[in-house]
């Protein structure tokens, strides 16, 4: 499989697809080294995730110059990334205590009864490239943290910072066959939905996130969905500086090139308000610094790949048709990489 550079359409990897029979060794292979893993004292597994933090913050320039080659987001949003996942490990490793220990419920001298929190054995992740790192320990690491053994599917998109993770996990203690990565595409993740896993998490699309649910519904295990969103904002005529709502939500819709789920797609402002708002709003779009993201101080670079400038374009094309005005940007850039104007 080829992973390239969004920015310069060049091919920077070439890595080895994962097939059925190499999906099966794997998930066997995790089957087996589970319940070692969940006899591991969860104080040591905590410190296993804790050193994996240390190691994602020692190695954060080469981890966001991989993240950034392969889907494409600025550099210091590669860096923020990182740390915002370094954070979220800690925290949950700082609370796994408290969420993981058994409560004892009802104790008498006739009759105890307990809560007891039990990992559910090997568990599938299907992640997504936009986010690869936060999206990711959202689910991998608590489920370490539990006494599960995970089989990791990173999106195609971000499939080398899927084997940094993967690479790091082991660094930090994880053991042998207790974490593997599945490398590939659609295919590989449709594969593994056949397999017997005793719970599926997965983040991406609403068609994509529809059609496991319906796969694994029969299986009768716990599957998570995180989908996508059509998040609105409404800006009222009270709000006491309009120039700094205008810049948050510019913020909110086209911060990692306006690649997230939770990505500002509506702005409805108060007609008493509304010119004064969209030319704070522009200004600010105007401000930012679009090129390589590679470069210093760029806010907008490429998008992951090609067929969503194709896609992008085409959404432009049919507002203007509507009645939209277009104020800044709504062009693909000139040269190599898929580049859009905001």
């Amino acid at each position: 499989m080829e992973i390239i550079n969004p920015a310069t359409e060049e091919i920077i990897a070439k890595v080895q697809e994962d097939d059925k029979a190499s999906l099966e060794k794997k998930f066997h292979l995790l089957k087996t080294a589970q319940p070692k893993w969940n006899g591991v004292p969860l104080t040591e597994r905590i410190k296993v995730l804790q050193k994996f933090t240390e190691l994602l913050k020692s190695n954060i320039e080469p981890l966001a110059a991989i993240l950034t080659s392969e889907m494409g987001k600025p550099l210091q949003q590669a860096r923020n990334e990182i740390n915002g996942a370094s954070g979220r490990v800690l925290w949950l490793c700082e609370h796994a205590e408290k969420y993981l220990s058994e409560e004892t419920m009802t104790a008498t001298k006739d009759l105890t009864e307990k809560i007891v929190y039990e990992p559910l054995g090997v568990i599938c992740n299907i992640s997504a490239w936009n986010f690869p790192y936060n999206v990711g320990v959202n689910v991998f690491v608590p489920a370490l943290l539990a006494g599960n053994a995970v089989m990791y599917k990173p999106s195609e998109f971000s499939t080398l910072t899927g084997l940094e993770i993967e690479k790091y996990l082991k660094q930090a203690g994880v053991p042998e066959n207790v974490f593997h990565i599945a490398v590939g595409a659609g295919e590989v993740g449709n594969t593994l939905l056949n397999f017997s896993f005793d719970g599926y998490f997965f983040t991406g699309s609403y068609k994509t996130g529809q059609y496991i649910y319906e796969k694994v519904a029969p299986k009768m295990v716990p599957c998570q969905l995180e989908l996508g969103g059509k998040d609105p904002v409404y800006v009222a005529d009270d709000i006491e500086n309009i120039k700094s709502a205008a810049a948050g939500i510019a913020d909110g819709a086209f911060y990692n090139n306006g690649q997230s789920c939770c990505a500002v797609e509506r702005v409805y402002v108060h007609e008493k308000i509304y010119d004064a708002y969209v030319k704070e709003f522009v200004e600010e779009v105007k401000s930012w610094k679009n090129g390589l993201p590679t470069e210093d101080g760029v806010y907008i670079s490429v998008v992951s790949r090609k067929p969503q400038v194709d896609f992008i374009d085409q959404q432009v094309k049919e507002a203007v048709a509507k009645g939209a005005k277009i104020l800044s940007g709504g062009k693909k850039t000139e040269g190599k990489g898929y580049g859009f104007e905001p």
